[in-house]
């Protein structure tokens, strides 16, 4: 199954909008879609992601990725530059953060 297709049976089964994510982040984020990979990202603090009440301005180190479907290395390859973090959340679960670069050594990159 293709990559789009499968982030399109994921929307539809957890009555997420595709067009309105591809739409948001096209806006504010990160988008690609192609054979080997679907992803959308936004470049976010890991600070703001962790408290979202924080009210004070701090740097944005961390792809949130949204959204991927497709092989995970091809998708961290794919991000434009590399920021410190990356994070996922799975099935609407808690935020989970990683170290980009342990995580590329950890799936071989």
């Amino acid at each position: 199954m293709k990559p789009l297709q499968t982030a399109i049976d994921w929307c539809d089964a957890n009555n997420e909008d595709l067009i309105a994510i591809v739409d948001n982040h096209l806006a504010h984020g990160w988008v690609y879609s192609g054979e080997d990979a679907f992803v959308v990202a936004t470049l976010e603090s890991r600070e703001l992601l962790l408290r979202p009440n924080l009210n004070k301005e701090v740097d944005k180190d961390t792809w949130y990725v949204y959204l991927y479907a497709g092989n995970l290395k091809r998708v961290l390859e794919l991000i434009p530059f590399q920021m410190e973090w990356v994070a996922f959340r799975r099935d609407n679960g808690p935020i989970r953060f990683y170290r980009t670069n342990k995580l590329l050594k950890r799936i071989g990159r």
